[in-house]
């Protein structure tokens, strides 16, 4: 289904098609597109995938700061601040870059990589988007082995717990979570449209959470990320906007996918662009909002439509000018399910 449209001088560019989806406790309430498809979280799980750090205490085990717990459920936009972050966890850690499995990288924030090759310095991996996802898993790992080496693996402990909790997040029994290979080496999980919503509904309100410990990790997990919105991207992304929100969780992944939660609204929302871009991300997330809760999200639905952010486009289209030289326009209707 065509989600948004994009023109420029007046004639249709491009299109942008996708679907959505929407649960409640009851099930599935919009949906459009084929949203019961199975979908990769891709980095959409992150803030899951650190759940277990929490879990076992690991936290207090090793000193760490909200700072950098937040961290590890966002995407390090290797700005200095997150990398200062970064550095601190690794520290506390005890993990040193020889220690991930990743290829070194410059930071994806412009003026911390354009810093870096006019001081003549190589990459690193602490500029990697997932490095914190990666030490995170190490700390499992670690624990439950008693070596992180091997965390990247499958069948690893880190990553067979993960797993569960994908399973306990989305009502995925455990053998049916398809597996991949992520971007940065980690595998990666995908499960039906409906579940993959279902987890963000469990993350916005998580005492559906069938297990006691894991609903008071996750409700803490959530406060880290609207507290430290700016860690769980960067400065001037969507999911900075999104988790500003007190009402809001989310996090966006590789290859077009969105989900989020609506704590007021008792919602799970996810989406997906088929063509894997994520430049339709702001009209598209605002039109599910308007559509679905227009009066409890309005400021951030403003927001979405008229601030231009890194990555993603607004509805006003804009060349290096600043010219104002097309529109992106969401078309697509939400199907109300009874």
């Amino acid at each position: 289904m065509i989600l948004t449209t994009e023109t420029r001088g007046g004639m249709v560019e491009n299109v942008h098609c996708g679907t959505v989806c929407v649960v409640s406790e009851r099930g599935v309430e919009y949906s459009c597109g084929r949203y019961t498809d199975d979908y990769f979280f891709r980095s959409s799980s992150k803030p899951i995938q650190a759940l277990p750090v929490l879990l076992l205490g690991l936290d207090k085990k090793y000193g760490l700061s909200d700072d950098e717990c937040a961290i590890m459920a966002g995407s390090n936009a290797g700005e200095v601040y997150c990398t200062d972050v970064v550095r601190s966890l690794m520290e506390k850690a005890g993990v040193t870059e020889d220690d991930l499995v990743m290829k070194p990288r410059y930071s994806s924030h412009e003026g911390t990589k354009f810093a870096a090759l006019a001081a003549g310095e190589a990459p690193k991996k602490i500029w990697h988007g997932c490095t914190p996802k990666h030490i995170g898993c190490i700390l499992v790992q670690r624990e439950l082995t008693g070596s992180g080496k091997g965390y990247e693996q499958p069948d690893s402990a880190v990553q067979r717990l993960i797993r569960y909790v994908i399973s306990m997040f989305t009502d995925t029994p455990y053998d049916n979570i398809r597996l991949g290979c992520d971007g940065c080496g980690v595998p990666v999980f995908a499960v039906p449209g409906p579940a993959l919503a279902k987890s963000y509904l469990r993350m916005a309100c998580p005492e559906l959470l069938p297990d006691a410990s894991m609903t008071a990790v996750t409700a803490r997990m959530v406060s880290l990320m609207n507290q430290y919105p700016q860690l769980v991207r960067g400065r001037d992304y969507i999911c900075s906007v999104m988790n500003s929100f007190p009402n809001i969780t989310a996090k966006g992944g590789a290859s077009g996918v969105y989900t989020f939660g609506l704590k007021k609204e008792r919602l799970g929302v996810m989406l997906k662009i088929y063509d894997g871009t994520e430049t339709s991300w702001q009209p598209v997330i605002a039109e599910i909002l308007r559509q679905v809760s227009p009066e409890i999200n309005r400021d951030l639905i403003e927001k979405l439509e008229t601030t231009e952010l890194i990555g993603t486009t607004c509805r006003n289209i804009r060349n290096m000018t600043g010219a104002v030289i097309g529109e992106m326009t969401p078309v697509f209707r939400l199907e109300k399910h009874s």
